[in-house]
């Protein structure tokens, strides 16, 4: 029923700001029982060839799950009687198939086998589509560092102004981040796509001495990793995964912070060029709602990450109990990631970069932030200990009505040391950006160095 959802990642409301299309759909119901049929019928092809069993009825099991119509409402019933969707979904396919396939579907399997092999399916599709996602917002962020190259900036350390920098390389340190990020994905990825075939209690006893063979070949048939011994228990590839996904998300919150920082009135040296973001009762204002969607995601993606680690709360062969948190857990952190990446792409394709304002802004402290361009000068010629004590002495009695050109220029000490043509250059931003055409020039080549297509991910 319209309006009816209760969760806003379903929601006719908001689900738009907290999904990505493609990623919904790898996380939806539909493709859910789509790997696990692609798991039955895979299952049965591989038995069929060891001999385990027949081919026909191989063929037939392939038939039924491929032509399978989804009793949907049995199926969610049958599932709450249950606790698990396994056993009603063969259920059906059994009583849509042929007597072969009542009496070979599922053959050696359990439903543990089926729940976390198509996770890592889905794990898979996840990442892949993840890696696109970062590299293109990577290549965003490396035009848009090459492009303000030189856009000189006022550099803050502890929320103060510090000294100058440029905006290219402040944007070159997100994409710093972005490929080692990349990097990150691609150790981790043949863990997390695991899959899993073991049986009962994970000895591969139900299909006696060619269970090795079988799980070998289960998993290329279905492009997954193979498991190595047994792995019923064991969920930390599935933790590293949803906290990996925690760094990436710090990165994003990180940049939505100095948008929305360096966006306020009184700075107004960046704006989101989205459109949008209109108040309800101010005709004036614009809210920054792209930054704030992206820091309202970076929190829900460390909450997952804080109680992943709860999927690692396992006893005996194996316990339900903390696996079923993995039902909502991944698939929500999966889900803000994607989404978050998605508002990055679209916040830095149309950021207003306002490179004047950037500039003016060095007015803020009288250009004081130049101090130690100025103090490293003078160090060349009375040493470094006596430049520092000669400015901090200067600025400490400045009463604000000059800029720091002027009360440099006026000083005596100053102008004993340095001529005039030494202190203007000293006191110009353009003057003190040290190596930051190397420093850009090696991310940009860091990031071009990497793989940028998902063609590495088996």
């Amino acid at each position: 029923m319209q309006g009816s959802q209760s969760s806003v990642f379903d929601s006719e409301l908001y689900s738009s700001l907290f999904t990505q299309p493609e990623m919904k759909e790898i996380w939806s119901d539909e493709n859910l029982l789509r790997c696990w049929l692609t798991f039955e019928s895979t299952i049965a092809h591989v038995q069929a060839e060891l001999a385990i069993i027949p081919r026909e009825a191989a063929a037939e099991i392939a038939a039924a799950c491929q032509t399978l119509d989804i009793d949907w409402p049995r199926l969610a019933a049958e599932t709450r009687s249950v606790g698990m969707a396994i056993k009603p979904l063969v259920d059906q396919i059994a009583d849509a198939g042929s007597p072969l396939v009542k009496k070979f579907l599922h053959w050696g399997c359990t439903t543990q086998d089926l729940l976390d092999t198509a996770l890592a399916m889905r794990m898979k599709q996840t990442l892949q589509l993840l890696r696109s996602q970062l590299v293109q917002l990577g290549v965003t962020l490396k035009a848009m560092a090459l492009e303000h190259k030189h856009t000189v900036m006022v550099a803050r350390t502890n929320s103060v102004d510090a000294s100058a920098t440029t905006w290219g390389l402040h944007v070159s340190s997100y994409l710093s981040e972005l490929t080692r990020h990349l990097q990150r994905l691609d150790r981790l990825y043949p863990a997390a796509t695991t899959g899993l075939f073991g049986g009962a209690v994970g000895n591969l006893a139900s299909v006696g001495g060619q269970g090795m063979e079988t799980r070998k070949r289960l998993m290329d048939a279905l492009g997954l990793s193979c498991p190595v011994g047994m792995n019923n228990a064991s969920q930390d590839h599935v933790v590293e995964v949803v906290q990996f996904f925690a760094l990436v998300h710090g990165t994003l919150c990180r940049m939505a912070n100095d948008v929305e920082t360096q966006g306020r009135t009184s700075v107004a040296e960046l704006r989101e060029g989205e459109g949008g973001g209109g108040s309800s009762t101010m005709p004036h204002k614009t809210n920054p709602r792209a930054s704030n969607m992206i820091q309202t995601l970076s929190r829900m993606g460390w909450t997952y990450a804080s109680g992943a680690t709860s999927l690692l709360d396992q006893c005996d062969v194996r316990a339900a109990s903390a696996r079923v948190l993995n039902w909502t857990l991944v698939p929500e952190s999966a889900l803000t990631l994607s989404a978050s990446l998605e508002r990055a792409v679209r916040l830095f394709s149309h950021l207003v970069v306002d490179t004047e304002k950037m500039r003016s802004n060095f007015a803020a402290s009288k250009n004081f932030i130049m101090s130690e361009s100025v103090s490293m000068v003078l160090a060349e010629k009375i040493g470094r200990g006596a430049a520092y004590d000669l400015m901090k002495a200067l600025l400490k009695d400045a009463d604000g009505s000059k800029d720091l050109l002027q009360c440099v220029l006026e000083s005596q000490p100053v102008r004993a040391a340095l001529t005039e043509d030494e202190i203007v250059a000293a006191c110009d931003p353009l003057s003190y950006l040290g190596c930051n055409d190397a420093l850009i020039a090696e991310t940009v080549a860091a990031f071009d160095a990497y793989p940028q297509t998902a063609a590495a991910l088996r």
